[in-house]
């Protein structure tokens, strides 16, 4: 081995012991906020969505997209608590990909297999497109199919992504290298952008299915809806579309 191998190697070893030592600062630290909690009981609502909606009423191979989904939603959750903030975004806007390519393939299946090929790669603008004009979402206000907020946070998201803005760097004028960062403000509007797109993407799937929902029907799924969908869109949900979101007693 070289000296500058040498050198590098030894390098390696001191950074590799500074980030974990870090890690567990942070996440210590981090973990007694409520946003974390709250986080998961969102991310526990998207599981019910996996388990009750997509799993009986999608093809493996575009219910995998949803799956993927909810595994974004909580690789974010874990970045977030690290107060990796750039890639827990990140990770946010491929959950919001993911959820509406599910409903995108499932609803076709020649261009799913194009997709498996590697022939067919949509769009965001071309999913949420789509899920704009379906049949099943026609008569159903805007306020309550969550697709103008899917749009917002992922034009919000994609900043975050492509580091547009200085609000979504990571580094700033002091640091040139800096892996996380435990301040307040940034566990705040990562919670925000994170309950609005998980909000997002369950009122998108509720209004597909409410058929499954209404009355007395999956009363434990509309429970855990209770953690993810606001108390006016409950409302408005309750009116419009018949469907239940009510607290677990």
């Amino acid at each position: 081995m070289s000296a500058l191998e040498a050198e590098i190697s030894a390098n390696f070893e001191g950074f590799f012991k500074d980030w974990t030592t870090q890690a567990q600062k942070n996440w210590e630290k981090l973990h007694p906020n409520d946003q974390y909690l709250l986080s998961y009981r969102r991310l526990a609502c998207f599981q019910a969505i996996k388990s009750d909606l997509v799993a009986p009423n999608f093809s493996a191979g575009s219910a995998a997209f949803f799956f993927e989904a909810h595994n974004d939603g909580l690789i974010s959750h874990v970045n977030a608590s690290l107060g990796s903030w750039r890639t827990a975004l990140q990770s946010l806007r491929s959950t919001v990909e993911n959820a509406l390519a599910a409903v995108y393939f499932k609803d076709h299946p020649i261009e799913l297999a194009l997709w498996a090929s590697g022939d067919l790669k949509p769009s965001f603008s071309e999913l949420h497109a789509y899920c704009v004009k379906h049949p099943d979402l026609k008569d159903i206000s805007a306020n309550i199919k969550g697709l103008d907020v899917i749009k917002a946070e992922y034009a919000t998201l994609s900043k975050a992504v492509h580091g547009s803005t200085t609000n979504f760097r990571m580094t700033d004028g002091v640091s040139n290298v800096l892996l996380w960062s435990t301040e307040a403000k940034r566990l705040s509007m990562w919670a925000t952008r994170e309950r609005s797109v998980l909000e997002g993407i369950a009122l998108l799937y509720v209004c597909l299915f409410r058929a499954e929902l209404a009355g007395t029907k999956k009363a434990a799924l509309r429970n855990m809806l209770y953690f993810v969908v606001s108390s006016a869109r409950a409302a408005r949900i309750r009116s419009e579309l018949k469907i239940n979101i009510t607290k677990a007693t």
